[in-house]
């Protein structure tokens, strides 16, 4: 039976295993960072009115933010690819 990396500590984890492992903390950081928002969102009171959502926004360009917004696809462009 083979034993993995993490059952040899005297041994270092391969790349593979490590990039593996590094994967899925990542994967659960998003997961925390998610579910932590979500429950401050809802202890802030849940979706922000209109005058709210327009005072979030005007902070976000006071401190730098930019908002992309990506062009329309071109109908034509659409159809030429079926």
């Amino acid at each position: 039976m083979a034993s993995s990396p993490a059952d040899r500590p005297d041994q270092p984890l391969t790349e593979k295993a490590a990039s593996a492992a590094t994967r899925r903390a990542d994967q659960q950081r998003l997961r925390f960072r998610i579910a932590e928002q979500r429950a401050r969102s809802e202890q802030a009171g849940g979706r922000p009115s209109d005058d709210e959502a327009a005072r979030l926004v005007a902070e976000f360009h006071a401190r730098g933010g930019q908002i992309q917004v990506c062009p329309p696809a071109d109908e034509s462009e659409i159809e030429g690819q079926r």
